[in-house]
């Protein structure tokens, strides 16, 4: 939401290497505080020493451009773009088998799962965790991208317009946990109901969440829908046990929310045996 990406090539000693390279849309403070808080929790994640670049599924961080007039963040180039364009493209007629569909954005969805796995043991919370946040690579892999609204638990159209703090801003408010509406309050398990709301937009083929009949809504009518315990309806289509996974992502006490860790088991769960054997071979 702050920046503009661009694909452009990187000079290196061993050669050009095609690169996503962010910057910032404004020139005020607000921008250039998501801007760098962005590229902070990247490089955070890319410094802790367990952390694979090959085997992860967060995007790759290559590096920054901070002494030029334009800051730039240089992150992997992903030519296939987001799968909430992929999924749109076949509800809008695109061919694929649906049950195929399915199986692949759920192999996508255990690798988002891995990248909140990753955050979570760094206690980083994402806040924007939804289908147009991942990338899914040349090797047809997901990853987890866009941290512009990434905060450390630490630290104090999609977007509904807010202030808070004094700050105007633009939040994912169908996507965000009740507490994180009410209070501001984000946490890893506050990352799991977003993650929950990603399962709905595969289960949909990429629709916007609808509440209670309303793809519209403001902040306290939100609150009043969550807080009666209404909660998004099952897809047509969508299989008994993953809508249940998504119903336990959205329960509103935090701590009783799955873990990404639990949330894979049972996603692997669904999945064909070849499917599983292939996951587990990662």
């Amino acid at each position: 939401m702050f920046g503009r990406v661009i694909q452009a090539q990187l000079r290196t000693p061993k050669g050009d290497i095609t690169v996503a390279a962010k910057t910032v849309r404004s020139e005020d403070s607000q921008t250039y505080r998501d801007f760098y808080r962005e590229a902070a929790i990247l490089i955070v994640v890319h410094e802790e020493k367990d952390h694979d670049v090959r085997n992860s599924n967060i995007v790759q961080l290559i590096g920054m451009i901070t002494t030029s007039k334009e800051k730039y963040i240089l992150l992997e180039y992903s030519p296939t773009g987001d799968p909430l364009w992929v999924l749109r493209q076949f509800r809008e007629g695109d061919g694929d088998d649906q049950a195929d569909l399915l199986d692949r954005f759920l192999r996508y969805a255990v690798h988002v799962t891995r990248a909140l796995g990753e955050l979570e043991r760094l206690r980083i919370v994402h806040r924007d965790v939804a289908a147009r946040n991942v990338l899914i690579t040349v090797d047809d892999v997901a990853k987890l991208a866009d941290f512009g609204l990434a905060r450390d638990v630490y630290t104090t159209a999609d977007y509904v317009s807010t202030t808070q703090d004094g700050c105007h801003k633009l939040l994912p408010l169908k996507w965000m946990a009740l507490e994180s509406i009410e209070t501001g309050e984000y946490t890893c398990q506050s990352d799991a109901w977003s993650f929950g709301v990603l399962l709905w937009e595969i289960a949909t083929l990429g629709k916007d969440p609808c509440y209670d009949g309303r793809i519209q809504l403001s902040f306290l009518q939100m609150v009043g829908i969550l807080r009666q315990g209404i909660r998004m309806e099952r897809p047509p289509g969508c299989p008994e046990d993953l809508y249940r996974l998504m119903r336990s992502c959205w329960r509103e006490v935090p701590a009783t929310r799955p873990t990404p860790e639990g949330i894979e088991k049972r996603l692997l769960q669904l999945l064909p045996h070849y499917v599983i054997e292939m996951e587990t071979a990662l």
